[in-house]
């Protein structure tokens, strides 16, 4: 049944992604209207998915890459749902919507469905451990596109070449307050989802730190986000800070990437 609810939820998220194109080419409230109204139903699928999947299961899809990846994609959907509520940047979906269609079409592209789970994940770490990462990981997401549309705005303010689409962005002002607002909620739960996995790791193999694949990967991400947000908190914004953020986000699907496909990890494997 999640299956099924699964692929209804990717074609919903396409579906998406052409309207939120349509609204960019055509600026019209009812095409906005139309892609927030078919994201939130294929928001709505996935919501259901992941609910079905435990009640069949008894435990979160969080445990395998493939899982991983609807996790991601459903966290991420959700937060840019909230941000809409508050800033009205219907044109993030548009960033958004392709990033979870395409995670969507991961989850069936990576392995079988159900597996039992190992032994090892079969603890309340494991809902807290993900759960806390991946928050972080969707804050880093939404940063990463507030931060595309930024640099669009300032390169036609500096051409001084308004478009239509361009006069319904946030100010510049405002969206590298909310690139720093998603920072600051992003990096705590980063720093959590580490110290959790860490606790977990010395209750589980008896050391916190193995040098794992994941574990180091998680280290490198988690200075370079320190760093950033200590510039931002020192005078960093702007161009540079929306161009870092970017950075930064292409680190986290680099390091997220390897560790599911590349790098022999525990994450994602038997966890022995």
């Amino acid at each position: 049944m999640d299956v099924l609810l699964l692929k209804l939820t990717a074609l919903f998220y396409l579906l998406a992604t052409g309207s939120f194109i349509l609204y960019v080419f055509l600026i019209r409230d009812s095409i906005a209207r139309l892609s927030l109204a078919i994201l939130t139903v294929g928001f709505l699928l996935h919501s259901s998915a992941i609910g079905v999947h435990v009640v069949q299961t008894g435990y979160p899809n969080i445990t395998q890459f493939r899982e991983a990846l609807s996790f991601y994609s459903w966290l991420m959907v959700a937060g840019f749902l909230v941000i809409q509520l508050k800033y009205r940047l219907t044109i993030l979906g548009s960033i958004i919507a392709p990033l979870a269609f395409m995670m969507a079409l991961g989850e069936f592209a990576f392995g079988p469905g159900h597996q039992e789970l190992p032994v090892g994940l079969q603890s309340y770490w494991l809902a807290i451990h993900v759960s806390l990462a991946f928050l972080g990981n969707a804050a880093f997401a939404l940063a990463f596109g507030v931060s595309i549309i930024y640099l669009m705005q300032e390169h036609r303010l500096k051409q001084k070449k308004m478009t239509m689409l361009m006069k319904r962005f946030p100010s510049l002002e405002t969206l590298d307050r909310l690139n720093y607002v998603l920072l600051v909620w992003g990096f705590p739960f980063m720093t959590l989802g580490i110290v959790t996995g860490s606790i977990w790791a010395g209750i589980h193999w008896g050391n916190y730190w193995s040098w794992d694949p994941r574990q180091i990967s998680s280290g490198i991400v988690w200075l370079f986000y320190a760093v950033l947000l200590h510039g931002r908190t020192t005078g960093l914004r702007g161009r540079k800070a929306a161009v870092l953020t970017m950075v930064g986000f292409c680190v986290v699907l680099g390091y997220f990437l390897s560790g599911g496909l590349i790098f022999p990890s525990r994450h994602g494997g038997s966890f022995d």
